[in-house]
Formats: structure tokens, C-alpha cells, sequence
């Protein structure tokens, strides 16, 4: 990566991250988002700025699980699809024109979709449990 858009990503990083910051403090806007944003870009730029972020005692985890791994918590999943719905409803009552009002919910509900169709670890756990064993497979034929 040449030096002019790792500074654009770092930039994106800190600009990311502080919205993160200040999602702790101030309702409605979200944390594990942006702090995943400032993950993905930090992964590439600033590796002590990303351990920075992962090693969160709240957030960090699902970040990590997030950004190394692709998956997402079943929790987190309710947590952010009914938080984007709300959000979403919330602003259509606000907003006069039918069109806006169809294309905001109807943005947060393919976003709650993608949400939803993650992988969470409980479900890799799960399949890994009831997948077949190949050894006992082997053992059996033998």
C-alpha cells in the first residue's frame, strides 16, 4: 500500500474510532460499528492502534470476532437489528416525504437481513458438534 492511502486509511481509522468514543457516551449512536471500521482500517495501518481496540473489555471482543473471524454473536445480532429497526421507524415518523420514508426503512431492513444471515459461533459450534466424525467414520469401515 503506498504511503498516500495508508495516511487516508489511518485517518479513517481515528475519524472512525472517535465516533466509536463517542458512541459510549451518547445514545443512538452506535460503538461496535464504527470501532469495527477503525478494526479494518487500523488491521492495515496501525496494528498498536487496533490491538487498542480489541483489547477493550466491552467492545473489543466482538470487534475481533467481527473483524478476524466474520461472525457475529446472536446477542449482538438482536442488539443490532432491533437498534437499526428502531432507529429506523424513528426517523420515517420524522421525515414528511413517503419515498424517504419507504427507502429508510427499507435500507434498515436489508442491513438488519445482512445482519441476520451472519455466522455467530454458537452456530459454528454447534455444526462442529453435530457434524460426523471422520476419524469414527474410518474407525467403523475398518
Amino acid at each position: 500500500m503506498n504511503e498516500g492511502k495508508r495516511r487516508i486509511l489511518m485517518a479513517a481509522g481515528f475519524l472512525a474510532f472517535g465516533l466509536g468514543w463517542v458512541g459510549i457516551f451518547l445514545p443512538g449512536l452506535p460503538t461496535t460499528i464504527f470501532w469495527i471500521l477503525a478494526g479494518l482500517a487500523f488491521l492495515r495501518t496501525n496494528r498498536r492502534m487496533y490491538e487498542k481496540i480489541v483489547s477493550h473489555r466491552r467492545f473489543g471482543p466482538g470487534v475481533k470476532l467481527f473483524v478476524e473471524e466474520g461472525r457475529i454473536r446472536a446477542r449482538g445480532k438482536i442488539i443490532s437489528i432491533a437498534a437499526m429497526m428502531t432507529f429506523a421507524s424513528l426517523g420515517a415518523l420524522a421525515i414528511p416525504p413517503a419515498w424517504v420514508k419507504i427507502l429508510v426503512v427499507s435500507a434498515a431492513a436489508c442491513g438488519s437481513l445482512w445482519v441476520a444471515l451472519l455466522p455467530t459461533p454458537e452456530g459454528a459450534a454447534r455444526a462442529a458438534a453435530e457434524a460426523p466424525d471422520a476419524e469414527g467414520k474410518d474407525a467403523e469401515s475398518a
